[in-house]
Order: C-alpha cells, then sequence, then structure tokens
C-alpha cells in the first residue's frame, strides 16, 4: 500500500510520541524482559494506556484518523458506518476514530463498544451487549478498532460479541501497532500472524499505524547490543517477518 503524505506524516509523529511518552518500553537486560500472556518473554513491550494525556489523545485521534482514510483510499478498508472499540482500551480509541474522522475528513460515524458485563436496566433490547446499539440498522458495515494486535484472541474474542447485532458486515480491522507476531504460546508456534489469520479465515484485512519492522528501524541503531540481537532472536523464533541489522 503506497503511503499518502499524510498518512507518512501521520506515522511518523506517532512513532515519535511511543518513544517520547515512553510507551515502547524496551528491556535493559534478559532479567526485565517482558512476559506476554502467551508466556513469550519479549525484549520490548507496547503500552499505549502510557498515552492518557491531552497531547497523546490528541494525536492518537490524529493517528487513527488518517490510518483510517488511507486504507478506505486504497481499498484496503471498506466503507462503513459505525467503528466498534472492544471494551477497555477500544473504547476510547473508537470514540477518537469517531471524532478524528469528522473533524479532519468530515465523515460521520456512530460509536459501538461491547460491556464486558450484560446490561440489566434501561433499554435492554437496543444496548444489552454492545452499548450503541440503538442505532444500528441492520446490514450496516463495522469497522473494528484496537490498540496492539499479537496473538489476536481478544479480536476473536469482540468479533463473538458483535453477533449481538443483525446482520453485521466487517469494513476491516485498524490498529495502532502489528507486532507482527505468528499466532500461538511460547512453545507452540503457529504458521499466520494473527492479521494474516484474520484475512484468510474471515477476509478482513487490516490497516496499521506501525508495524514491528518500522518500530524496529526507528530504534535499532540506539539499541544496547545484546537487546538488539534479543529482539532479532525472538522474531526469527516467533515473527511473521524478520527484523534486519
Amino acid at each position: 500500500m503506497e503511503l499518502s503524505p499524510d498518512f507518512a506524516a501521520a506515522k511518523k509523529e506517532f512513532l515519535e510520541l511511543l518513544l517520547t511518552k515512553k510507551a515502547l518500553k524496551i528491556a535493559s537486560d534478559e532479567k526485565s524482559f517482558f512476559t506476554f500472556k502467551s508466556g513469550r518473554k519479549s525484549p520490548n513491550f507496547i503500552n499505549i494506556g502510557a498515552l492518557c494525556d491531552g497531547e497523546s489523545q490528541s494525536a492518537l485521534k490524529r493517528a487513527y484518523a488518517t490510518a483510517i482514510a488511507q486504507g478506505v483510499r486504497a481499498g484496503v478498508l471498506k466503507d462503513f458506518t459505525f467503528i466498534f472499540g472492544p471494551a477497555y482500551k477500544g473504547i476510547t480509541l473508537a470514540a477518537l476514530s469517531c471524532e478524528g474522522l469528522f473533524e479532519l475528513y468530515g465523515k460521520n460515524t456512530s460509536l459501538l463498544y461491547d460491556r464486558k458485563e450484560a446490561k440489566n436496566y434501561g433499554d435492554l433490547a437496543a444496548d444489552q451487549v454492545i452499548t450503541g446499539a440503538g442505532s444500528w440498522t441492520a446490514g450496516s458495515s463495522i469497522l473494528l478498532v484496537d490498540d496492539v494486535i499479537t496473538t489476536g484472541k481478544a479480536k476473536y474474542d469482540a468479533l463473538e460479541r458483535l453477533k449481538a447485532l443483525p446482520d453485521f458486515k466487517l469494513a476491516g480491522l485498524v490498529l495502532a501497532v502489528d507486532r507482527q507476531e505468528l499466532m500461538g504460546d511460547a512453545t507452540i508456534v503457529g504458521d499466520k500472524s494473527a492479521v494474516q489469520a484474520f484475512e484468510s479465515e474471515l477476509g478482513i484485512k487490516s490497516v496499521s499505524v506501525l508495524t514491528m519492522q518500522d518500530i524496529f528501524s526507528a530504534v535499532k541503531d540506539d539499541l544496547e547490543p545484546q537487546i538488539k540481537r534479543a529482539w532479532i532472536e525472538y522474531y526469527v523464533k516467533y515473527g511473521a517477518v524478520r527484523l534486519s541489522e
């Protein structure tokens, strides 16, 4: 996908944001590696939750809106009228995406998000499981947004919740960072990344503001040699891509 000037600028701004706000965590040595839910021990960790001040939220809004616009223009993402963000982090990201698309591109979309606990009061028919479902029209298209994808389990869970909406279509998936890891855990390694599996199994295409290749290329010259080596070796073992020195 050829980058538009606005998306190239948004990618650069977002990478700088990860670094200045310390949302990108890099281990200082092997003892401080980060253990994921999968059991994999990584020399890096990305915490979008650290981007919690006004400056960061504004940058997130621009990053997501620009990535979405790029994806639609390039034909990677289908057109849509709803944006869904899975609880909890995805809720803010979906809201920022709606706001950013309207401010920057004049596109008015509606927000959806799921409830961790089913609502048992008020208008149960409309939003017992999905908030925003009161404005739902059968046959509408939904864009799924979230922060970081590793194994993709959380995204599959979100899709299950969306089945509460009658006759929905998926326009695609937009992420802050694609870690470009193969699915599985510390001992079992699949043959596809979560993004690749989404496309091959469900036909859902995705756009990411940044990939792990983008991030590694930007920081590799500042890494300690043993950490750089560990980062590269991690992707030899678990990566859907290889990282180059």
